[in-house]
């Protein structure tokens, strides 16, 4: 039995062996090695409280300068589709009333645009990791407010086109197509401006087409498991478990973005058809293929 074993498992290391040696082998070695480098874990975790506690607050206070239409909670419930009790409980969390309004200043704005370019830095902190190329200095932090920008703008178009295809035929598809273009172009966009152009703008937009196609097959997921999630978290817990539903959405979506990322750079690196295909002919250090080692 034990010779068995011990046959079949050489067996299998053989064919392992055999399988990196091509191309989609060395393709999924370079993603796995990418991807355990990165610490995806860690990376996803920080980049979803980032932008639980940067970018969610912006839209709040944006949302305060419009006391007399739907406040952010009203559009957060409309988008998922949720139940009256749980909109109510969204409603309760978030006050955009016009005593908020009226307590929120052109500077607390501001302010809360230079607070959240905390995720622009932790987003460029896991681009350069994973890319391998060096961060740049303070003199493109105007950057990181034009990411947050450009995020928050990506959110309010995707919401507009939304119900302007309400009305059309399979609106579904329209939505789930319109979000595969704003997503490739701002994920094609954020690392290009974070790390001024230090990588090809071709592997660029194939990796933002990969993150598109993740986030927007994640959005399809969440029209089904949000409103589930909310709905107990707000049952069981009120607010409390609104925040956790919130958060571990965002890590989600996180893990998605860090996973496209790794993905892009290892297809970069490819020696074959693929690599070429991907970054072009510009050939620098952060996309040069790397041969994998025995």
């Amino acid at each position: 039995m034990t010779t068995a074993v011990e046959r079949a498992r050489v067996r299998a290391l053989r064919i392992a062996v055999r399988y990196r040696r091509t191309p989609v082998g060395r393709l999924v070695q370079r993603t796995i090695d990418g991807f355990v480098a990165i610490e995806p874990f860690d990376r996803a975790m920080t980049l979803a409280a980032q932008a639980f506690v940067s970018v969610v607050p912006v839209m709040i206070v944006m949302a305060a300068f419009r006391p007399t239409q739907p406040g952010f909670a009203s559009f957060m419930a409309d988008s998922m589709g949720l139940s009256d009790a749980t909109r109510d409980a969204v409603a309760d969390s978030v006050s955009t009333d016009a005593t908020v309004g009226s307590s929120v200043s052109l500077l607390g704005l501001v302010v809360a645009l230079i607070t959240a370019t905390s995720y622009s830095r932790a987003l460029e902190r896991m681009y350069a990791k994973v890319w391998q190329v060096k961060r740049p200095g303070l003199h493109a932090a105007w950057r990181w407010l034009a990411i947050i920008l450009a995020l928050i703008l990506a959110v309010v178009l995707l919401e507009l086109t939304r119900q302007a295809t309400e009305g059309t035929p399979l609106p579904e598809l329209w939505d789930f197509g319109l979000r595969l273009v704003v997503w490739t172009v701002v994920w094609t966009y954020v690392p290009w401006a974070l790390l001024r152009a230090e990588i090809p703008l071709r592997a660029l937009a194939f990796t933002g087409g990969v993150t598109a196609v993740l986030l927007s097959v994640l959005s399809v997921v969440g029209i089904i498991y949000l409103p589930i999630v909310l709905e107990t978290g707000a049952e069981q817990f009120g607010v409390l478990g609104l925040v956790f539903a919130y958060i571990g959405w965002m890590f989600a979506l996180s893990f998605a973005l860090v996973l496209a990322t790794v993905a892009g750079r290892a297809c970069a690196e490819d020696e074959g058809r693929l690599g070429r295909l991907v970054r072009g002919r510009r050939n620098d250090d952060a996309t040069a293929p790397r041969t994998l080692t025995e």
